[in-house]
């Protein structure tokens, strides 16, 4: 297109004017500057690009993969212009296409570390983890002061099992950006990480839990409204067994971008007595919080509390034996009753009434089988022939893609298996069941048809049998939960890196009196940690 000689210096001028706008974090009016270019020119491929970033910015990637390709063919083209395809088409759900348009960019200009930056969050997205470090070890090559990419290397580096350079590249971004919340949050996360660690190796003690939480208080001191921060603090305070300062901390989930549970529009209970008041406490998260917390609903009967647990419609049947408590499963239900009530996260209990660990109110048992159901599958498993062992190795969520730190290898199993007239039984679910033919113990394994009906109550086929057990051996589940709430004897296997609530260094917890708790050592060997256990369980033989 021709221009008018008067039209270049005009063009320049108003563009840099919307750069000016652009750079303050203005984007309005730097919109507005660029569209004054286009007005004069539609096909000023530089202007086209400023407003395909802005459009990013304001999360309008379709529109900004539009604009920039019009940039892209009205050229010349850049390598910026396709690092920002790259961007907004990954941000589609287009990941492949984000791919060939940063490729792309890096053959324009090899030396663009933004390009090799995002090229590697890509990957990281895309489930290719070593490839994308590469990407990220060039990005600081290029650039070593990048924040962005020394906080998603960290992350990188973590998820990959390499705390320790995790956190070397945390500090290194904090120095880069000091005032930058996110690069506490997640260097608090790895300091966590790092002191659970150290226990597995053998240390009595380690400082980076109090430097984890330090990390949370710098996070907090720059974004006060940073609620992921409390309730990260708040778990590690817990898992040390502060529960007043923690649960007072972990508060702050119902706040997160994605709360844990849904809130009533009722008033809150504060953990006081009212007569004439129900208390009804929301369920959240897991099966296995429900079940765990649900510990707490009789006891709160049993202080003169009008108690209703509200859970979704599968746990209702098992949660009904609760002593002294109404289980609804919807907030209609609720409203059948003109008693008024108040309402609170039935995990935010103990931080209500101050539990500590070492006051831990109620006992188990706390919940029951149906006795018809423990004799049918007395009978469907037949005369015991020595050590009935259930076994549990992993969630068993059909959608499974990846396995977790929770699972554990059905092969690790084998020192169970090699005990003298022991018999398996699974209490598996999933996906995971499919290991059982790959196992030199598949014969020893007896698979049983519990609780397979998706329509049906869940838990109560699982529960008898269960009742039935000399023994369950599982990971961090809702199975291991469900034999703790029985007070049937279990012995919980947790990783290095484990949940709050088995807090640290101890092979008991408050929450179950015939739990024991295995803890895997600094090597993360399930079938080492499983020799101690088939010793333990051995000893209950005798």
């Amino acid at each position: 297109m021709t221009e008018p000689n008067t039209a270049p210096q005009t063009i320049a001028q108003i563009l840099q004017q919307g750069l000016f706008h652009h750079r303050q974090g203005q984007l309005r009016p730097a919109m507005e500057r660029y569209m004054e270019v286009l007005r004069i020119n539609p096909e000023h491929a530089e202007a086209l690009y400023y407003c395909a970033v802005v459009a990013c910015a304001e999360g309008q990637y379709k529109e900004g993969v539009d604009v920039v390709r019009r940039a892209i063919k009205f050229g010349p083209a850049t390598a910026k212009m396709y690092n920002v395809l790259g961007q907004a088409l990954d941000r589609l759900g287009e990941p492949l296409e984000a791919i060939k348009a940063i490729d792309q960019a890096i053959a324009l200009d090899p030396n663009l570390a933004a390009a090799h930056g995002n090229r590697g969050s890509i990957l990281v997205d895309a489930g290719l983890p070593m490839e994308a470090l590469k990407s990220f070890d060039r990005a600081l090559e290029l650039d070593p002061a990048s924040a962005t990419d020394l906080l998603n290397r960290g992350a990188l580096y973590e998820s990959i099992g390499r705390p320790a350079e995790a956190l070397k590249d945390y500090d290194k971004a904090i120095v880069c950006a000091p005032g930058e919340p996110g690069i506490y949050m997640n260097r608090g996360q790895v300091l966590k990480d790092l002191g659970l660690i150290e226990l597995a190796q053998g240390a009595a003690e380690s400082r980076r839990f109090a430097e984890a939480i330090a990390s949370y208080d710098q996070a907090i001191k720059y974004s006060a409204r940073m609620h992921e921060a409390f309730a990260a603090r708040g778990q590690i305070k817990m898992m040390l067994g502060d529960w007043p300062a923690g649960f007072a901390d972990y508060d702050h989930r119902g706040q997160l971008a994605k709360p844990t549970y849904k809130a009533l529009p009722d008033p809150r209970w504060h953990g006081e007595k009212r007569d004439g008041e129900r208390i009804v406490l929301v369920a959240e998260q897991g099966l296995g919080d429900t079940i765990q917390f649900g510990r707490l609903a009789p006891w709160l009967a049993s202080q003169g509390h009008d108690v209703t647990l509200l859970v979704r419609p599968g746990l209702k049947a098992l949660l009904s034996t609760l002593k002294g408590v109404t289980i609804a499963t919807s907030e209609d239900e609720l409203r059948e009753s003109d008693k008024p009530l108040r309402w609170a996260p039935l995990m935010s209990v103990p931080g209500l009434m101050q539990i500590t660990p070492d006051t831990m109110p109620g006992a188990t048992p706390y919940l029951a089988a149906e006795p018809a159901l423990i004799e049918k599958w007395r009978e469907t498993l037949g005369p015991t022939k020595g050590l009935r062992i259930g076994i549990n190795w992993a969630p068993g969520h059909a959608d499974r893609t990846q396995t977790s730190r929770r699972d554990i290898p059905l092969a690790a199993f084998k020192a169970v298996a090699d005990l003298p007239n022991v018999e398996l039984i699974a209490l598996q679910k999933g996906a995971p069941l499919e290991q059982i033919r790959g196992v030199s113990f598949r014969d020893q394994i007896k698979t049983v048809d519990a609780d397979n009906d998706a329509k049906a109550p869940l838990f109560l086929d699982t529960a008898a049998v269960i009742q039935n057990l000399d023994l369950v051996i599982g990971c961090d589940t809702s199975i291991v939960h469900l034999a703790g709430a029985l007070a049937r004897p279990v012995f919980t296997l947790v990783p290095v890196i484990s949940d709050w609530r088995w807090m640290i260094s101890r092979d008991d917890t408050p929450w179950y009196e015939t739990m024991r708790v295995f803890r895997q050592d600094a090597s993360g060997d399930w079938a080492k940690l499983m020799t101690q256990v088939a010793a333990a369980a051995g000893a209950l033989r005798n």
